[in-house]
C-alpha cells in the first residue's frame, strides 16, 4: 500500500513543477532579448531608433554590436554612428570597442581639439577606422601605445599608420627580403 501512494505522490511532483515553469511571467523574457537591449543601448549614443532597429536586426550578434558601440562612446566622444558603422563592418566588435577605447586613454594628446582644422575630429576618425581595418585590433592598439610611447620622433597618427603597414615592416628592416 504504501508503494502505491509513494508512486502517486511521485507522480503530482512533475505536474506540479510544469504548472509553476509555465506560469513565470512573459516580461522576464522580454529583458533578456537581446534586441531590444542592441536597441536600447544603440539610442543611448544618439543613433536613430529605426538606425537602431535595422542594424541590430542585420548583426549576427546584436548585444555584441550594441556593447561595441557602447565601448567606444563611453571612451570617446565618437558620435554613435560612426561607431555603429565602423562596429557594424568587423567581424568581433567589441575587439573593435577594445582597440578604440585603449588607444584613445593611453593616448592623451589625440584627444587635443584644434578649433581652425577640427583635428581632434580627424584625429578620432582615423583611430576608428585604423583600428577597424586592423586584422588584430588587440595587438595593433598595443602597438600604437608602445611606438606613441616610447619612440619620441612617431607622433600617434604616424605610429597608427605604421602599426597597420606592419606587412611592410620586415623589408625595410631586411632589404633581401623583398621576394
Amino acid at each position: 500500500m504504501s508503494l502505491n501512494r509513494l508512486r502517486c505522490g511521485l507522480g503530482v511532483v512533475p505536474i506540479s513543477l510544469s504548472f509553476l515553469v509555465f506560469n513565470l511571467p512573459v516580461n522576464a523574457a522580454h529583458d533578456w532579448n537581446q534586441y531590444s537591449v542592441c536597441v536600447t543601448q544603440l539610442q543611448k549614443f544618439d543613433v536613430s531608433g529605426e538606425n537602431a532597429a535595422i542594424a541590430c536586426s542585420d548583426a549576427l550578434i546584436p548585444k555584441e554590436l550594441s556593447e561595441c558601440v557602447s565601448m567606444i562612446g563611453n571612451a570617446t566622444p565618437i558620435n554613435g554612428n560612426n561607431s555603429l558603422t565602423a562596429c557594424f563592418q568587423v567581424r568581433r566588435p567589441i575587439d573593435l570597442g577594445n582597440c578604440v577605447a585603449d588607444i584613445y586613454n593611453a593616448l592623451p594628446s589625440l584627444a587635443v581639439v584644434d578649433e581652425e582644422t577640427d583635428t581632434n575630429e580627424i584625429n578620432l576618425l582615423t583611430l576608428l577606422n585604423s583600428c577597424r581595418t586592423s586584422l588584430r585590433p588587440g595587438f595593433y592598439s598595443e602597438c600604437v601605445i608602445a611606438a606613441s610611447k616610447e619612440v619620441a620622433e612617431i607622433t600617434p597618427l604616424q605610429a597608427m599608420d605604421t602599426c597597420l603597414a606592419a606587412q611592410e615592416f620586415p623589408r625595410s628592416l631586411f632589404p633581401a627580403y623583398n621576394e
